[in-house]
């Protein structure tokens, strides 16, 4: 059996739909508690949100597909599987009460948490940093999302350092197939934004990207699979083009890109990356672009404005929808409770004109609430 289960976090709006199929069942993570459900060697299970993670692992039976999901969960371990493919990238493990007294090596680093989500308690550091006061911070603002997020999702004691990297970002939703083959289900370019406190703006895709990169994401995850060993199992990862060279910045399991990221492949490809992974079916990536080739398709995160109260001012999703039609093509607009999510909406565009979708990395959310 096939199983989509749920978490706190938006998912998305095909789940409903693909919960019609006899051989899917769709739950929330606190429904699976309730029940007496165990996974099956057998079943496939596809977890949207990572509130949910840690209930699904308990009712695995399945060992191995477990261990495989707590190596690349746990971004220490991740970074000793992927140390055979990059053996000269620097990493180490520390606590929080040992980050004030590290020795950086006159190294530039990030530290994150073992475990971590939506870029909670990561930090860049050098020789310039005041590392007592910056763990102070980590512990802060960790131990206010604590209470949304288990142990097993959000490690607020453990810490990994590991050298920075730069470069541009790309993100790839991928499987690996019944046989262990990977299966790209899509590829995103992450440009940053003018303001950086909506990092996550903007990430969009086209044939360019593809022609560039399909083959070189491809090796990735084959060469990733000869270490790991994984089947039946989807991945969101994401990576810096550094150097010429594509480095792995976090490899996500049993999901694709969060917050609906992942529909804009449907969306813009008429092409189910959940059911593709439930039917062992890759996608023709040839058929595709041949009839979009001339169209950037993006994925919009609208934020709440940065320095908006959100419980006393509500979003403008009509202001908000005409901007975005003035610039591109709307596919589709998703309103989200703006009190209980750091955004307001997700919208799916494309345009022809690549410069006039970057025009919305200048946009200032503080307009958008009344």
């Amino acid at each position: 059996m096939n199983y989509i289960i749920t978490g706190n976090t938006y998912n998305s709006k095909f789940i409903d739909d693909l919960a019609r199929r006899d051989d899917i069942i769709a739950m929330s993570g606190e429904d699976l508690l309730k029940s007496n459900l165990r996974f099956k060697q057998t079943d496939k299970v596809y977890v949207p949100s990572e509130t949910s993670l840690s209930i699904v692992m308990e009712r695995m039976e399945d060992q191995d597909y477990i261990a495989g999901i707590n190596k690349l969960k746990n971004k220490f371990f991740c970074r000793e599987v992927l140390s055979p493919l990059y053996p000269d990238f620097y990493f180490a493990k520390a606590s929080l009460a040992e980050i004030p007294e590290l020795n950086l090596q006159g190294k530039k680093v990030v530290i994150k948490p073992l475990k971590g989500f939506f870029g909670t308690g990561v930090r860049v550091a050098d020789h310039t940093s005041d590392l007592a006061k910056l763990a102070d911070e980590m512990k802060e603002e960790v131990q206010a999302s604590a209470k949304f997020f288990p142990e097993s999702i959000l490690t607020q004691n453990e810490y990994i350092i590991e050298e920075y990297i730069t470069g541009d970002e790309y993100a790839v939703d991928m499987f690996f197939d019944e046989s262990g083959k990977p299966a790209i289900m899509n590829i995103y370019f992450h440009p940053e934004p003018t303001i950086s406190d909506y990092f996550h703006l903007m990430y969009y895709t086209n044939k360019e990207i593809f022609d560039n990169y399909l083959d070189t994401f491809t090796d990735f995850f084959t060469q990733l699979n000869k270490i790991m060993n994984l089947k039946s199992f989807p991945i969101h990862a994401e990576f810096k083009l550094q150097n010429g060279v594509m480095v792995p910045i976090e490899l996500n399991p049993m999901r694709y890109g969060g917050f609906g990221l992942s529909d804009l492949t449907f969306n813009s490809f008429q092409h189910q990356p959940i059911s593709a992974y439930f039917d062992n079916t890759p996608a023709n990536w040839d058929a595709i672009w041949e009839i979009r080739k001339e169209n950037n398709y993006a994925w919009i995160l609208g934020y709440n404005g940065k320095d908006v109260d959100v419980n006393t001012t509500p979003p403008d999703h009509d202001l908000f929808l005409a901007y975005l039609e003035a610039n591109s093509n709307l596919i589709d607009y998703v309103k989200l409770n703006h009190k209980t999510n750091p955004v307001f909406a997700l919208a799916y565009i494309y345009n022809k004109d690549l410069n006039k979708l970057k025009e919305l990395l200048t946009t200032e959310f503080n307009s958008f609430f009344e």
